[in-house]
Formats: structure tokens, C-alpha cells, sequence
């Protein structure tokens, strides 16, 4: 099955894409230059007919084969809590952002299990692996930023241990998102709080190159650069 898949990828790569993607994306997978919408619906294909056969099989450090092992996770039509072993052996595999990013935002979270799913955000954010945090924190940005968990989002911002580069720049993007969606309790949370100087300041300026940010309290919270 998988190298039926990677035959295929093969014959949808695109050369300029590649090497586009190659200039953002620092993985030290093989790449072959697929577009995402093009792997979305592949996965949903996949899902219909063997998604849990496809997810255990080795991905040959393919860039696209473990990106589109990420979505079929996210596609299939079971809680999240039953899928996380799985999950959890994909954030392994990941090496870059974008495998992250493009994975986590679809995945399905109940209300009534939002509180065992944080458990195990939790857990993913006190990881060794820098994509492990990541994910986590891209988690609380697309499954969790309601004003009442608020409070809980800037206590785990603040909490953040890991030192990773693109743990650093997710974690300054869910304080720019709460920023831009609930800004008079950001503005309090930018006056004070325990944030290093490099996740407070980045934090600031993603908020002022954001066009939900009004130009108001752009110059406002200019004044709390660390």
C-alpha cells in the first residue's frame, strides 16, 4: 500500500513547489513537492478504506507520506482520546512546523471531552520534543481560545519550559491570537506577567502586523516591549 501512495505522490510533485516549500519548511525528510490540498484528498480517500493499516505502515522519511499520516489521523471519524497512541507516534516522526500546523487544526475535540484532552496537551507540553510543545500549543490556539480559558492559556504561556525555536514562535502566536480576539485582557496580560523577553516582545509584534489588532492598541502595546 505505501508504495502505491508514494507512486502517486510521485506523479503530483511539482518541481518550483518543492523547492518553494524547501525554503520555508527546514525538514531533513525527503520532499517531494506536493501540495496540501492535493494530500487532504488523498487522505480522505485513504480514510475510507484502510486509515489505521495506512497510519502503522513505515513512511520511508517522506515528508509528504508522514504529513499525510498526520491528516488521515485528523480525518477519521473516531474521538480524538481513542486516536492519541497514534498521534502521539506521529508528533515523534515530526521535524518542522508545518506538519504540525497543518494536522492539528482538524482534529476533532468534543466539548464535553475538552477537559481529558487538555490532559494530554498538558502532557505534550512538558515534552522533550521541541514539535511535541509545538503541538501542544497549537492545540490550546485551535481547540481552546474561548474567553473562559483565557486565564488558562496565559498560565501555560507563561509555563512554557522548552527553549525550541518553534516552541518560542507558537507560543508568541497564541498570545498574538488572544490578542487579537480578546484584546483588553491581553493588554492586562502584556502588563504583567512571568514571559521571557523574547516571547513578550515577538508576542507584541505579531499583534501589531496582524490586521484584527486595532491601530489603537498596536501603539498601545508598544509601550510593554521587555
Amino acid at each position: 500500500m505505501i508504495d502505491s501512495v508514494l507512486d502517486e505522490l510521485k506523479t503530483l510533485c511539482e518541481e518550483n513547489y518543492k523547492t518553494f516549500n524547501s525554503k520555508i519548511i527546514p525538514t531533513k525528510q525527503k520532499m517531494l513537492g506536493v501540495r496540501v490540498p492535493i494530500l487532504r484528498k488523498m487522505a480522505k480517500q485513504i480514510v475510507k478504506e484502510d486509515a489505521l493499516g495506512f497510519v502503522e505502515l513505515d513512511k520511508k522519511n517522506s515528508y509528504e507520506l508522514i504529513l499525510l499520516e498526520g491528516i488521515v489521523l485528523s480525518y477519521m471519524k473516531k474521538p480524538f482520546l481513542e486516536i492519541v497512541p497514534h498521534v502521539e507516534v506521529f508528533l515523534l516522526k515530526v521535524d518542522d512546523w508545518a506538519q504540525i500546523d497543518s494536522v492539528v487544526c482538524n482534529f476533532k475535540i468534543d466539548a464535553k471531552n475538552e477537559t481529558d484532552v487538555l490532559h494530554v496537551v498538558n502532557r505534550w507540553l512538558k515534552s522533550d520534543e521541541e514539535f511535541v510543545v509545538r503541538a501542544g500549543l497549537i492545540m490550546l490556539l485551535d481547540h481552546y481560545m474561548k474567553e473562559e480559558n483565557l486565564e488558562m492559556i496565559f498560565e501555560i504561556s507563561q509555563s512554557v519550559k522548552h527553549d525550541g525555536y518553534y516552541v518560542f514562535m507558537a507560543n508568541a502566536w497564541l498570545i498574538s491570537v488572544c490578542m487579537a480576539k480578546f484584546p483588553i485582557q491581553t493588554i492586562e496580560f502584556f502588563k504583567s506577567n512571568t514571559l521571557d523577553k523574547r516571547t513578550q516582545n515577538k508576542a507584541i509584534q505579531k499583534s501589531r502586523e496582524s490586521f484584527r489588532v486595532s491601530k489603537e492598541h498596536k501603539a498601545l502595546i508598544l509601550g510593554y516591549n521587555k
